[in-house]
């Protein structure tokens, strides 16, 4: 892999995953952590790398691990921003003054986050060539063991990449696949990439079908082997179908979440149920819940996916009852309206503009 600098913001399970990958396969990486959470990457700074076990394995070499972002970001070629989806702008905000010609900002996963960076880079008159593109998910199940070591439970094969235009999204992929350790497969488009996250339909219903569960035994159950029941699945089968429904009425070539989650982790199973639950990835390491309903799978998975594609429902009239239920209830447990809060057509500054406007300013 040819020798690049690339930066990776965020210290926490992802980005030190894959600060350490890519550190590993040949790159000069810069690691940034906000400084309200220096502490993510304390022993990182003092170990001076991040040690991988598991399913990857290996001492990845950090060149700079730091709370400056100038600092961090000086003379990279591609900014990886591996950070929950509510993040994403608070970290590009640091970074604005200090952007370069040329560079990519590389949302991992985007979320359809891409359309508030494009946002903000216009807001701030940023006349640079700065490219802006995403990715569906993060390509690891990992968690941290301590600061610098990771374990990392499995690996995708792959995961698929847009930019913002699609115009640029051949150039991105063509400077990313001689630096990134995992394989890339193009998408349509950034809307192709967002509705393609699974954490949407695996995550939020999960967690909602499980509330009492999780309240009472504070997560001290499996979330995939035990949480994912057949209810449960059936449920994400349904909210599946309309998600598909929608993405066919804006001409994307979505994919099931049972033939994702077959290809990506090489799962086996005849039915969603069967693959989920029996996922050797996620119940090999006990008890694995989260251990409250203020957790990201509702507070990042709810307004930052689920919203967003129930905004482009309402756009086009399409009626999706059960994904609508899922939001009002998560909206209902933590005292939060998500339609208004989440990322809706007004935040992804598309409010003004009718379905074919939208998919011309994606092209």
């Amino acid at each position: 892999m040819k020798s690049v600098r690339v930066s990776v913001l965020g210290g926490g399970n992802g980005g030190q995953t894959l600060s350490a990958h890519l550190a590993i396969k040949g790159c000069e990486v810069n690691l940034f952590e906000h400084p309200k959470f220096k502490e993510n990457i304390k022993k990182v700074i003092k170990k001076g790398g991040i040690e991988l076990t598991g399913a990857l394995g290996g001492i990845g070499k950090i060149s700079v691990a730091t709370t400056n972002i100038e600092e961090a970001i000086k003379g990279t070629s591609v900014i990886f921003v591996v950070a929950p989806s509510f993040a994403q702008q608070e970290l590009i905000k640091l970074a604005l003054p200090y952007l370069e010609n040329k560079q990519i900002i590389f949302l991992i996963p985007g979320n359809f986050g891409s359309f508030e960076i494009k946002k903000m880079l216009r807001d701030a008159g940023i006349k640079k060539n700065i490219k802006v593109a995403e990715t569906n998910s993060l390509p690891y199940a990992c968690r941290k063991i301590e600061s610098g070591k990771i374990d990392v439970w499995g690996v995708k094969s792959h995961i698929s990449i847009a930019a913002l235009p699609a115009l640029d999204s051949q150039y991105v992929i063509k400077i990313l696949k001689n630096i990134f350790p995992i394989s890339l497969n193009f998408a349509k488009n950034v809307l192709e990439i967002g509705f393609s996250n699974p954490n949407m339909i695996i995550h939020s219903p999960t967690m909602i079908l499980n509330a009492g569960r999780i309240e009472s035994t504070k997560g001290n159950f499996m979330f995939y082997h035990d949480g994912m029941t057949e209810s449960v699945c059936r449920i994400m089968e349904v909210m599946d179908e309309e998600r598909i429904k929608i993405g066919i009425k804006l001409g994307l070539n979505l994919i099931s979440i049972f033939k994702y989650s077959k290809e990506t982790y090489g799962f086996k199973g005849e039915n969603l149920y069967e693959v989920l639950s029996g996922s050797s990835i996620h119940s090999r390491h006990g008890p694995d819940a989260p251990s409250s309903l203020a957790h990201r799978y509702i507070t990042e998975d709810v307004p930052y996916l689920l919203v967003p594609v129930a905004s482009f429902a309402r756009l086009l009239g399409i009626k999706i009852p059960i994904i609508e239920c899922i939001i009002k209830l998560a909206s209902s447990i933590n005292n939060k309206d998500y339609f208004k809060t989440g990322r809706n057509l007004e935040t992804l500054g598309l409010s003004e503009m009718k379905i074919e406007e939208i998919l011309t300013y994606i092209s």
